[in-house]
């Protein structure tokens, strides 16, 4: 993988590309990198981009991750209207610039995300890349540039690093669980039981828990091998941490397969269906920008939409009525998501032109028997 990367990014930068590179892993997700005369300038994407974001920034500039107020005060100032590319690297621009973050800071946190983005990739077994010049990054938004071998190269050295602690087929963005509660109790001190009962409640990765206990995530990931190994402790899954800005993410799994939309302004109801949905063979897009959804579901054309009845700033019965009104969704199946399946919301969903309705928290198999009943032809 390293090789291949290397011979992408020296071809880019022998033909000076600018704008935006698309790795796609297919069937799972997608990472973009942005670059001018062929070097790079960030790159973003993956499982965690959210929660890669804010580990660096603690690591890196932690005088402002610190400043809890302060931080999510410019995080909701976040617009899409005022973005050029990329939130994440326009509010780490912007701090240069007011001078709330030292350049040096800045360089090592953009360096070690783009590390950690192809140590990732080192991890995938099939990649596709798409070019988009009309990507195009001004001057004046340009921090730095980097060549791209000088994150590619030792990325590669941490990934056989971590094969060879026979950690190759594990993924540090796993959050640890404990499985076995009473055996683990057994093999282990009541100090380091605690502390284990306490940090591994599958709610932070292994990066993520390496960083707040400030220990190399190696030596952390492998000391926890042989717990592992015994079926004491799991590594699952972990959604990613909400974001400000979340345009609508197709996640390719054939491109005959039916598509299907997400309208929920919660990124966990969203990553709960895509894991779902994804692993029955449907393409997915989630849309977490109720005011959008009716621009962003014309451009996508899905098959079946799932729309949440309770949004800020907005009402899934309307948004419902609304696309029935168009004829290209008069057929659609719309799905309404809702927390409530009293009596009334049933006789509503009917009056707006819904053809049926789930309930929270999601349920995988009924989900899946709703989306099959209304795509079997497909």
């Amino acid at each position: 993988m390293a090789s291949k990367q290397t011979y992408l990014f020296n071809t880019l930068k022998k033909h000076q590309f600018s704008g935006e590179v698309k790795l796609v892993y297919p069937g799972r997700t997608e990472w973009r990198f942005y670059l001018s005369m062929g070097r790079l300038i960030y790159g973003t994407g993956g499982e965690h981009s959210v929660r890669r974001w804010r580990r660096n920034l603690a690591a890196y500039l932690p005088n402002i991750a610190t400043d809890a107020a302060y931080l999510e005060t410019e995080i909701r100032s976040v617009s899409s209207d005022t973005i050029k590319f990329c939130w994440e690297y326009e509010l780490i621009r912007r701090w240069l610039v007011n001078g709330k973050a030292e350049r040096d800071g800045v360089m090592k946190m953009v360096n070690n995300i783009l590390t950690e983005i192809f140590f990732d990739l080192n991890q995938t077994i099939e990649i596709t890349f798409h070019l988009n010049s009309k990507v195009n990054i001004p001057l004046s938004e340009q921090i730095f540039l980097l060549d791209a071998n000088q994150v590619i190269v030792p990325a590669w050295q941490q990934w056989q690093n971590w094969v060879s602690l026979k950690l190759g087929d594990r993924s540090p963005n796993k959050a640890p669980v404990i499985r076995s509660s009473e055996q683990l109790q057994e093999k282990t001190s009541p100090k380091t039981y605690a502390a284990f009962s306490k940090l591994f409640n599958g709610r932070n990765t292994l990066r993520d828990l390496s960083l707040q206990l400030k220990r190399d995530l190696n030596q952390f990931s492998s000391s926890l091998l042989p717990y592992i190994q015994q079926g004491y402790i799991d590594l699952v899954s972990v959604a990613d941490l909400p974001a400000p800005i979340s345009p609508p993410t197709v996640i390719q799994c054939d491109d005959k397969s039916p598509l299907v939309a997400c309208v929920d302004d919660s990124p966990l109801i969203c990553e709960t269906m895509a894991t779902i949905l994804k692993k029955a063979g449907y393409q997915f897009i989630c849309i977490t920008e109720p005011l959008k959804a009716i621009a962003k579901i014309l451009a996508a054309k899905p098959d079946l939409i799932f729309l949440d009845l309770v949004m800020p700033n907005a009402n899934g019965y309307e948004i419902c009525a609304s696309l029935r009104k168009l004829s290209l969704f008069r057929q659609t199946p719309i799905i309404i998501v809702t927390s409530n399946d009293g009596m009334m919301e049933r006789v509503r969903t009917k009056m707006v032109g819904a053809s049926d309705f789930i309930a929270k928290p999601i349920n995988s198999d009924e989900l899946l028997n709703l989306t099959n009943k209304y795509l079997s032809s497909k």
